[in-house]
């Protein structure tokens, strides 16, 4: 098939670039097959011309006789030889290869070698020879001569013509040859032709695809100069736009600015006229001005003197209150000792009278045995022990007491055995004989105790594992713990003044890591048993060590790690065991360990001016023993909010009697009261105000500072429980909205005062690593470690408890100027985290925080919603689907939102671009409707604190009596 038939049968199918390909692959092939055939015509027309030349050399010679035959064999040098043609030359190569054999080889053993011949062989060769039919005559030799050269001259012939014939042949196959061979030759160029016709061809075509390529990337060019001539025509067109808008808003401010020009004109002139008016009267009151400034002076120094003198009579009681306190504790330890004196002679008189006593005893028995008393049945025996034991010598009995001696002397055995052993024969002795022989002859004393016979092996054995038993059940009773807290009390009886010995505080350290293991399992009976058997005695008196100590490089008694080990069993000793937290409040523990706790900040926290709080703060208060003392008194305060005494009772419950009232009323009071003084004691020694120095030293992020967040965690949880025994003890009603609000503590003045103690400061700092003054220096992060979590969730736990105990300062402190952007970042960031990270626990505490910031507070509304985009009200409308269908997840947030969005249109709108207002309002409508409101709101407890669940509930987020009112705010439909 042609090239280019094949090229048009393939285009319909393939591109041109494969048609192309095709197409040489082809030719190819066609030319390789073409110089193959080339080749095979060569070789072919050689192969020929070498047959025709040796046809041409081979000439026709046939001989007639045999001796010409062998002749001309002898002659061409070849000899037959049993029936192979053999040379000369190869004859005698055989022959001299044969020699060395011969000559090392018998006789005998070539003609065992030469083949044997057959029997008779010589015979019949003889008869052969010797047959009569080859004698011929010469006329018949003649004859058979002249035919054999007749017929080798017709072989001759037939031969020529043979070799005639064949040369034709071969002359026409070589002529055929040559014709092909030029066919193909022909062939080749015709192919070299079309291949360099194919090649013009293909060059066209890349040079076309080249001119088509470029023509497309020139269209390319084209296309994005117009694209970028319509955008410059584009923002050009914009830029004139603005330009007339900037140039309409410059005119409209321009008219805005000359007509309040004009306007302050007019009031200026407004004003000249009221001056000169009012002047007149400006002066006639300066001197009634000047009068009250005088009287307002001598007021302020009258104040001045009061408060000075309030000062110095506040401060001459205090030192009255400690000379009492000082004289009480003289008085009982004074009184203490005339106790144990008072003891010690009571001790000493109950001797001598026993010693009386065994002395009458002793002459009465005497005057008894002397006597034969007990002949008289009427007389009752005493069974108090003989000093020396009796024994009947008879009946080998023991006797130990009177009653014995008279209950063996009557018994039938003893009277028969001293019958049969009388010496008195014929007759039988009456029982006073028999009696008296007995206590003169028989009944005589112990003088060695081992006269007494040994006991049966049983009860021997019996002996013993009674002993085991009784052993068992001391060791049982007087526990590890009893034992290891009597191992504290000795190690501290045997220690002198002056730092502990190496080897006792290794034996201090092991005995506290013994009480640890065992505390850490968390058994109450441990706890109890540890507390009771001194334990946290003998705890205090190892505490006791650092109270000397007043400056920071004074060397303790005590190593630092021991001491931390001893605070951690005090923190397990208390922690969930209200017996022993009960037993800290009301022994005056927890003074101790507030004194211990207090001395420890003063000593690493020195007095600064409010200017300068927190900067001279030394890092090494983050260490273990104070976050260990906060720690603690953070447990105590928690488990006796959990499980403090409640004396209210409501009406349904059943009647109880008015003993039992009284009791518990005089419970409540007594913890009330105990809770008040401790509160007023810590604030009044300045704890918060050291406290919001460690805060305020926080200048920076804690995750890679453990020992920081622990302490900052643990001081925002004291604080949170002061706060929540605060709201127990101080009387005020359970809601949180009342107005009543009593504080004789001085709690919140104090908190207010700091700032919450600087705690949402030192947030602020660890959340964006910069300070509230300069904002745009911090560097939010969208997630936190777990312990930047975990400060945050005491953090906002504490918010919560102060917002619970006084709603409006809490709302004042944070709504303030510094602190309300500060709050905003933080609460903001940490919803944005929460929407990243799952925390619950968090991201609940900022809701109620949000809630409380802003319920009943139109400013801290507006706070709720400013900022960048989306603003916390967003966040709280775009938590995930479960806070707006889950039941207990919507109790959490809509409070929140009712507190935001109520009585505030800009708010409400922002709400409804993301979630129906009626869902609010129903939300209020099923609490309104639900059983038992009423009763809530009819009675409230007083002194009651709140529960794990309760700050959940609608009633203690936005007060109850506006209710109905949000319920119709939410429903109004708003006209645009």
């Amino acid at each position: 098939m042609d090239p280019s038939d094949i090229s048009n049968v393939s285009a319909a199918h393939l591109s041109m670039a494969e048609v192309l390909a095709k197409k040489e692959e082809l030719a190819d092939r066609l030319e390789k097959a073409n110089e193959e055939a080339i080749a095979s015509a060569i070789a072919e027309e050689e192969q020929l011309t070498r047959e025709i030349e040796a046809e041409e050399n081979n000439d026709i010679n046939i001989e007639t006789d045999n001796d010409s035959d062998f002749s001309a064999s002898m002659g061409s040098g070849s000899v037959s030889f049993c029936g192979m043609s053999m040379d000369w030359n190869d004859v005698l190569a055989d022959y001299e290869a044969r020699e060395s054999w011969r000559q090392n080889t018998s006789w005998g053993d070539i003609v065992e070698e030469e083949p044997a011949r057959p029997p008779g062989h010589g015979i019949h060769m003889h008869e052969k020879l010797s047959s009569p039919s080859r004698k011929r005559t010469i006329a018949e030799s003649k004859k058979k001569h002249e035919e054999k050269q007749m017929k080798a001259q017709q072989l001759r012939e037939k031969l020529r013509e043979e070799k005639t014939l064949k040369l034709q042949k071969l002359l026409e196959r070589e002529k055929d040859v040559r014709k092909w061979k030029e066919e193909l030759l022909d062939q080749r160029r015709r192919m070299m032709e079309e291949k360099l016709l194919h090649a013009e061809f293909k060059r066209e075509v890349q040079l076309q695809a080249i001119v088509k390529k470029a023509q497309e990337e020139e269209a390319k060019v084209n296309e994005i100069a117009f694209i970028n001539t319509l955008e410059a025509q584009n923002k050009r067109h914009d830029v004139l736009s603005k330009l007339k808008e900037y140039e309409q808003r410059l005119n409209e401010l321009q008219e805005e600015r000359q007509r309040r020009q004009e306007e302050k004109q007019a009031r200026d002139e407004a004003v000249q006229e009221r001056k000169r008016a009012l002047e007149a009267e400006r002066q006639a009151r300066v001197e009634e001005l000047l009068m009250k400034r005088k009287e307002q002076e001598a007021r302020i120094e009258q104040q001045r003197q009061e408060k000075e003198k309030a000062r110095e009579d506040a401060a001459r009681e205090r030192a009255r209150d400690r000379e009492e306190r000082l004289a009480a504790l003289t008085a009982a330890q004074q009184e203490a000792m005339e106790e144990l004196q008072k003891k010690i002679q009571l001790k000493h008189d109950e001797s001598i009278r026993r010693h009386m006593e065994q002395i009458e005893q002793r002459k009465e028995k005497a005057a008894e045995l002397s006597s034969g008393r007990h002949a008289n049945t009427d007389y009752a025996p005493k069974l108090t022990p003989y000093e020396r034991k009796k024994q009947c010598s008879l009946c080998n009995v023991l006797i130990s007491s009177e009653v014995y001696l008279f209950s063996h002397i009557k018994g039938k055995k003893h009277q028969q055995a001293v019958r049969e052993n009388s010496s008195i024969q014929g007759r039988e002795l009456s029982d006073e004989e028999v009696e008296h022989l007995s206590l003169k002859k028989y009944i005589i004393d112990i003088v060695v105790e081992s006269t007494v016979p040994p006991e049966p092996l049983k009860d021997g054995e019996e002996r013993q594992k009674n002993k085991k038993k009784a052993k068992k059940i001391k060791a049982r009773m007087n526990s590890r713990l009893q034992r290891l807290a009597k191992d504290l009390l000795k190690q501290l009886q045997i220690q002198d003044s002056g730092s502990w010995a190496n080897n006792k505080v290794s034996a201090l350290d092991r005995t506290l890591g013994e009480i640890t293991r065992i505390l850490e399992k968390e058994n109450m009976a441990d706890q109890i048993a540890f507390q009771v058997a001194g334990g946290l005695t003998a705890l205090e008196h190892i505490l006791q060590v650092v109270v000397p100590a007043t400056n920071v490089n004074t060397v303790s008694q005590i190593p630092p790690k021991s001491l931390c080990n001893a605070i951690n069993v005090y923190n397990l000793t208390c922690n969930n065991c209200s017996e022993n937290c009960t037993d800290v409040l009301f022994s005056n523990k927890i003074t101790f360990l507030m004194d211990l706790l207090i001395h420890q900040l003063m000593v690493y926290v020195p007095d600064e001016n409010n200017a300068i709080l927190g900067r001279n703060t030394n890092k090494q208060v983050f260490e273990g023993l104070t976050t260990g003392l906060l720690k603690v008194t953070a447990v105590v305060f928690g488990c006796l909010i959990a499980n403090r005494p409640d004396g209210n009772s409501h009406p349904a419950t059943p009647k109880i009697s008015t003993q039992e009232m009284k009791n518990k009323s005089s419970q409540v009071d007594a913890f009330n009261s105990r809770v008040q003084d401790l509160i007023s004691y810590v604030v009044n020694m300045g704890l918060i105000d050291k406290l919001c120095g460690c805060f305020l030293s926080v200048q920076g992020p804690v995750d890679e500072n453990p020992k920081m967040a622990t302490f900052l965690q643990h001081a925002a949880g004291l604080l949170h429980g002061i706060c929540k025994l605060c709201f127990a003890v101080t009387g005020r009603s359970y809601s949180i909205f009342d107005n009543n609000r009593q504080d004789p503590t001085g709690l919140t003045a104090a908190l207010q005062a700091t700032d919450l103690a600087g705690v949402l400061h030192m947030l602020y700092c660890v959340l964006f690593h910069g300070t509230i003054s300069d904002p745009s220096t911090a560097s939010p992060k969208e997630s936190y470690t777990q312990n930047t979590i975990q400060v945050a969730i005491q953090s906002l736990r504490f918010f919560n408890s102060f917002a619970a105990l006084d709603l409006p300062a809490f709302q004042s402190i944070v709504g303030a100027e510094g602190l309300s952007l500060a709050f905003r970042h933080m609460a903001s960031s940490l919803l944005g985290h929460c929407s990243q990270v799952s925390c619950e626990s968090l991201l609940h505490e900022v809701i109620v925080c949000v809630g409380y910031f802003t319920v009943n507070h139109p400013d801290n509304q507006v706070i709720v919603q400013s900022g960048r985009h989306p603003t916390v009200l967003q966040k709280l409308c775009q938590l995930p689907f479960q806070y707006f269908s889950d039941p207990r997840l919507i109790k959490v947030l809509f409070p929140s939102l009712i507190a935001a969005c109520y009585n505030n249109l800009q708010n409400k709108i922002i709400l409804e671009q993301e979630m129906s207002c009626v869902l609010l309002a129903t939300f209020i409508q099923d609490f309104a409707q639900a059983p038992g409101q009423t009763d809530n709101q009819s009675y409230q407890p007083k002194g009651k604190c709140l529960g794990s669940q309760d700050y959940l509930e609608l009633s203690n987020r936005f007060p109850q009596q506006a209710w109905e009112e949000a319920r119709q705010f939410f429903l109004k439909k708003e006209k645009k």
